[in-house]
């Protein structure tokens, strides 16, 4: 399943989600209009007047988050359960104060009763999992003690259909009248512990978030249970759910607000990053506009705002010519840091004059290895060009085979002989090969990004439709070669996206 897709089905589930609520906020008003306040007593005007109040504040919190995520990715995934949960326990809160004593409407009475008796376990078991997304815990204790909470959840859950025929919890009558029974402080054990473990998880690791932060996660917490508490022995007042709902308004002003601060500061940083990768590689062009012995063109599309892969180009002396072609193992941020280094140590090595491509692999390849803690690694081809006679000296170090055209003939891949992946294990001995390149001769070299690249039914591109695409038009110089092979793969891809960089350079030798 693609990430458009899913981006697709996430937006229409929040429009069906933000439409049942706009529904439910109409239903309630229409039912508290239908029973006529002058039939209520004044408790419970307060009542539905406190969740009506709390409903439209979900609403608006909901929407208000939605938008957030859209613009800036925050994670909000247990946020959203904590509104749909908290905003369905003040829905039937009201529903339960206008069909009290009513004898006709007893069962919706019992079921909507039930409901919210099910909401207060559900709001404590996704702030833990909330609290634990904010910050950022995932260790083995943790784990263990979610896996017991959400077995004790179900169990809670399932003590509330027991209620149904236990009448332990609460009852309601022949006559529609809601009584709580003497079990009801039972009801609330689970929500209790678990915003007691919640607490101690917080407390523990309050070291990992400001002080402003840690304050609006432990008031979500004191806040509804210190009103609970009260309203414990208060048959007539309910407002445990509209202050859990004002709490979560709170905290997306506190903590939310706050990641999509950090998040802005973070894309701000990633751009930075992605200007200095860019800088860092050659891309004007003509290369060398003074030397008409070769002509050369290069181009790189990375699937994330920084790459792994990477090419180069630069002349070793009068002479020769060196061309590089890499991919580094991962994606993001740490992939560009490795390019970036490979990059450099490769420049560096040939330029202090070791004698071969192959003797340049092996230099670096041991310099990587020193102090290659992330055991990241990168698949390298080089080629030095000759310039005077043509005779291009090559080693591959786990790459792809690059493409070779003779004038007046077609490319074909040239298959040499792959070494090991650069950075993967020290010592590795590579093995040059030479190409005799005449006047009209070229060379293509490309990353997997080419050959992997996929379209919406899961298709490749492949080689045999990239010897297509570069022999699309006869005797074309390297930048036609490289922008049709570009443009043969948007046309293949299409609207699905991209997953990895893609990469190429296109050499031709014109001779003296």
């Amino acid at each position: 399943m693609n990430d458009r897709f899913i981006g697709k089905k996430r937006s229409q589930q929040a429009a069906i989600t933000g439409l049942i609520y706009l529904s439910l906020i109409i239903l309630s008003i229409y039912l508290v209009w239908d029973k006529k306040l002058v039939n209520l007593q004044p408790s419970y005007i307060i009542n539905v007047g406190v969740d009506i109040f709390g409903m439209l504040i979900g609403y608006v919190l909901f929407i208000s988050t939605l938008i957030d995520v859209q613009k800036t990715g925050v994670n909000h995934r247990y946020h959203f359960y904590l509104i749909n949960v908290t905003f369905m326990g003040l829905f039937c809160d009201l529903v339960s104060w206008l069909v009290d004593g009513v004898p006709e409407l007893r069962v919706i009475n019992i079921i909507d009763n039930t409901v919210y008796y099910m909401c207060m376990p559900l709001v404590a078991y996704f702030f833990w999992l909330y609290v634990k997304t904010v910050m950022g815990i995932d260790n083995k204790l943790e784990k263990i003690v979610s896996k017991i909470m959400l077995y004790t959840l179900i169990a809670a859950l399932l003590t509330r259909i027991v209620n149904l025929f236990t009448g332990m919890y609460f009852t309601v009558d022949a006559a529609g009248v809601y009584s709580r029974s003497a079990g009801y402080p039972f009801s609330l054990i689970y929500a209790y512990m678990t915003s007691i473990a919640t607490l101690a998880l917080i407390i523990k690791n309050r070291h990992k978030l400001e002080k402003y932060k840690v304050v609006a996660l432990i008031l979500y917490i004191l806040a509804p249970t210190l009103s609970t508490i009260f309203t414990m022995k208060v048959y007539g007042l309910s407002i445990s759910f509209a202050v859990i709902m004002l709490i979560l308004l709170l905290m997306y002003c506190v903590i939310s607000i706050a990641q999509g601060r950090d998040k802005a500061i973070a894309d701000r940083d990633l751009a930075m990053a992605t200007a200095i990768q860019e800088n860092s590689i050659p891309h004007i062009f003509p290369a060398f506009p003074e030397r008409k012995e070769f002509d050369l063109f290069a181009s790189m599309d990375t699937a994330k705002e920084v790459g792994g892969d990477f090419y180069d180009y630069f002349l070793i002396d009068d002479d020769h010519l060196a061309m590089v072609m890499a991919d580094v193992s991962g994606k993001g941020v740490p992939a560009a840091l490795f390019m970036m280094a490979s990059k450099i140590m490769i420049g560096n090595v040939a330029k202090m004059g070791a004698e071969s491509p192959a003797r340049i692999l092996e230099v670096v390849n041991d310099q990587i290895c020193e102090n290659n803690t992330e055991e990241m690694f990168v698949t390298v081809w080089l080629g030095i060009l000759e310039i005077s006679t043509g005779k291009l000296t090559a080693a591959n170090a786990g790459h792809e085979y690059p493409a070779i055209r003779h004038k007046n003939g077609e490319f074909e891949l040239y298959k040499d002989k792959h070494g090991f992946v650069v950075g993967g294990m020290a010592g590795m001995k590579y093995k040059d090969y030479e190409i005799m390149l005449e006047p009209g001769d070229a060379v293509f070299q490309y990353t997997d990004g080419v050959t992997e690249a996929t379209n919406a039914a899961e298709e490749l591109f492949g080689a045999d439709r990239l010897i297509g695409a570069l022999n699309m038009e006869e005797g074309a110089n390297p930048e036609r070669i490289v922008k049709n092979v570009s443009t043969a793969i948007d046309e293949f891809v299409g609207e699905a996206p991209q997953f990895d960089d893609v990469t190429m350079i296109c050499l031709e030798y014109k001779g003296e």
